[in-house]
């Protein structure tokens, strides 16, 4: 990675940090909805506070950042994307050097985006056959072998019955 500049201000530095994230493919991929994907004035600030970013240098009375605290937003976007709490990357990246920071960002970045499963909706429609024996049906299920299915639910009827002290009917 190349730096941009070492004399940036607060929304330039968000700025920055937002194209590079997008650039690797880490925007609009958080898995935590209260995590936002993009960095703002108030997150930088926020990370400022708890030692996660340096705070930055003052010039004429204004906030300058450079490059480490681009680079600093980065890797905790980058590790926040993976489902990593603040606490954990406070102490992960405490003490690092930007070639450190860079190798862990790279180590996010270069790694396929593992990209949880879409969750398949399912609808069941339950039968009573009788109290305390019900039967979940999935939609659209269709037996391809009633006689096997009605052996094997012969046999898990036996097993419920024989495993409560009862009789199988």
């Amino acid at each position: 990675m190349t730096p941009p500049t070492d004399d940036l201000t607060l929304d330039e530095l968000c700025q920055d940090a937002t194209r590079l994230l997008q650039k690797h493919g880490l925007l609009d991929a958080q898995t935590d909805g209260r995590v936002s994907d993009a960095p703002d004035a108030r997150t930088v600030r926020y990370y400022t506070t708890m030692g996660l970013v340096d705070r930055p240098r003052i010039v004429d009375r204004e906030a300058r950042y450079g490059w480490r605290q681009v680079l600093q937003v980065l890797t905790i976007k980058a590790l926040q994307h993976q489902g990593r709490p603040l606490l954990q990357i406070q102490k992960l990246l405490y003490g690092r050097s930007e070639a450190e920071l860079e190798s862990v960002l790279r180590g996010v970045t270069e790694r396929p985006q593992q990209r949880r499963p879409a969750v398949k909706t399912v609808t069941v429609r339950e039968v009573v056959l009788e109290p305390g024996l019900r039967l979940l049906v999935e939609d659209g299920f269709a037996a391809s072998d009633a006689d096997s299915l009605v052996a094997r639910f012969r046999a898990a009827v036996a097993a419920l019955s024989a495993s409560n002290g009862g009789s199988p009917s």
